[in-house]
């Protein structure tokens, strides 16, 4: 491969999750839902320390309160645990009114599968056919996530959005009746140097007495700095789609085009998988070889002299991602501080490559008569919500009627639902940029100034819990025409982690070679299975 070499040619396969797959897929395979049982548990402050994927029975986080609905019963309980995929909790008063915190809503088939032993709850996770998952904050209800669940894996990443340890900064829309989780922004830029711009789409934002009003949260343990935040307006024709790349331009899309194959590096079809934004989905297999890198292989039809294409996928990272890179923060022990400075030091260049080196990032390659050129890579959206990302690719190199894509990442690393291809040239469309009228954090102190420009002014959210409200005026809408908003942001975060004891240096020198760190993740995962077999 040309461009960046750390990648090899020979890649990892992948695993597709959907309906009934648990029923499917042989016992390793499975054993990728197990893990990320033993995440939704542990990724939570205050367990930065653990040196294993710890045993079955360990709670959730506080303050979370779990409705298990059946046909004919409900039950609140909290102190929810799962131990050998059986979700389990402790009964609350019946006249309990919850005010504050997180609640999970779990819809339960058959009524049968729930099994009540005094204040015990029980229910096996495979039974849970969809869940709705909510913060209270002052008695009001804001919907964090709903979705039918295919068995325990789906069940598993809903709950996680309550319980994931490393993050980013969380950004909600308002509507006047709801408040709902748009995404995370700036996710991986976990030092100074690599600090990014952020063009994130916010679905459900409509105006609230002529302003529009989002929120910008620190739900986790971090420091979250965000020095600009300004929304981007468009106005476009109702058949056009805009999505804003990661450098900032603006593209339009009339055609997408599903690829006419998409396989793994096995040959598997996942054409099904990555069809239309639904609940298939594809993450990647891990097999006991010595393939690091997952590659998924894409092709399709070129339209008669098209010079550019725009690739578009829908995707999300995996919580096997957030809790790795957790583990490789943790082995720098009581020089975990000195870690964070020095990686504050490096330049952008140094830590980017170290990335790529990785897989963290989804590199995409192109087919060439030279063979195979790096073209660029996604920036990480982060593991709480799919975003919808693009990047341009210009075809003068290519010779052929089919244009041929290889997407390469460290194995699951990466959680797809869509992958297309759009041919149209971009039509113009220029945004209305609005900065904040007014900016306020949780305890009503003025901010605004610290967000509207890119300078060294920045919003500093240290804590669990810190808000800012932001209001931006609502410019008048051009008519006839459909719109677009995304808030433009940029900013770093640095991860708080409560590491101790002495540092494994042999082990995190070895960490600076190429796929050194997706090596570790997978002996890390294959080495549990053993342990369960």
């Amino acid at each position: 491969m040309t461009g960046t070499t750390h990648f090899r040619d020979k890649t990892d396969s992948g695993l597709k999750f959907n309906r009934n797959t648990m029923r499917r897929f042989p016992v390793i395979y499975q054993v990728v839902s197990a893990v990320l049982s033993a995440l939704v548990i542990t990724l939570f402050p205050g367990c930065g320390t653990t040196t294993h994927i710890p045993g079955p029975e360990i709670a959730y986080a506080e303050k979370t309160y779990c409705n298990i609905n059946g046909d004919k019963h409900k039950y609140t309980v909290t102190a929810t645990n799962i131990s050998e995929g059986i979700l389990t909790g402790i009964t609350t008063a019946a006249d309990t009114r919850i005010t504050k915190g997180n609640v999970i809503d779990l819809f339960i088939a058959p009524d049968s599968a729930i099994q009540v032993n005094g204040s015990i709850v029980s229910v096996p996770v495979a039974n849970i056919a969809k869940a709705e998952i909510y913060r209270i904050t002052a008695g009001r209800s804001i919907t964090v996530a709903a979705g039918v669940a295919a068995g325990a894996f789906w069940t598993v990443i809903l709950i996680v959005l309550l319980t994931k340890g490393i993050s980013c900064p969380f950004v909600y829309s308002e509507s006047g009746t709801d408040i709902t989780l748009e995404g995370e922004i700036y996710s991986g830029a976990t030092a100074l140097p690599v600090e990014r711009d952020d063009y994130l789409r916010l679905k459900t934002l409509s105006p609230v007495d002529e302003r529009y009003r989002i929120r910008i949260t620190n739900e986790v343990k971090e420091i979250q700095n965000t020095n600009l935040a300004e929304l981007l307006v468009y106005d476009h024709p109702e058949d056009v789609e805009i999505l804003v790349d990661k450098y900032g331009n603006t593209h339009t899309l009339k055609d997408i085009r599903e690829p006419v194959s998409a396989t793994n590096a096995y040959g598997k079809s996942l054409a099904s998988e990555l069809a239309g934004c639904d609940d298939k989905r594809y993450i990647s297999e891990i097999r006991n070889d010595d393939l690091l890198f997952d590659t998924i292989s894409l092709s399709f039809d070129r339209p008669l002299n098209s010079n550019t294409a725009k690739l578009v996928i829908s995707a999300k990272n995996t919580m096997w991602l957030d809790y790795m890179f957790g583990r490789l923060s943790d082995m720098f022990g009581s020089r975990y501080d000195e870690w964070v400075r020095i990686r504050n030091k490096r330049s952008r260049e140094y830590l980017l490559q170290w990335s790529l080196d990785q897989g963290i990032p989804l590199a995409v390659y192109l087919e060439t008569q030279a063979g195979l050129e790096f073209i660029d890579y996604y920036n990480v959206p982060g593991p709480v919500k799919d975003k919808r990302d693009i990047i341009e690719i210009d075809l003068e190199a290519v010779t052929t009627e089919r244009v041929n894509i290889k997407l390469v990442s460290g194995v699951m690393f990466w959680d797809f639902d869509f992958a297309g291809m759009d041919f149209s040239e971009d039509i113009k469309a220029d945004p209305v940029r609005v900065s904040p009228d007014n900016a306020v954090d949780e305890t009503g102190r003025e901010i605004t100034s610290l967000l509207l420009h890119d300078d060294d002014m920045y919003l500093v959210q240290p804590s669990l819990n810190n808000e800012a409200r932001l209001c931006f005026t609502v410019p008048p809408q051009v008519p006839g025409t459909e719109r677009s908003v995304f808030l433009h942001s940029k900013g770093n975060y640095q991860p708080l982690r409560d590491a101790r004891g002495k540092p494994d240096m042999e082990l995190l020198v070895s960490m600076r070679l190429p796929g050194k760190f997706t090596r570790f993740t997978k002996d890390h995962f294959l080495s549990y299975y053993a342990d369960r077999n």
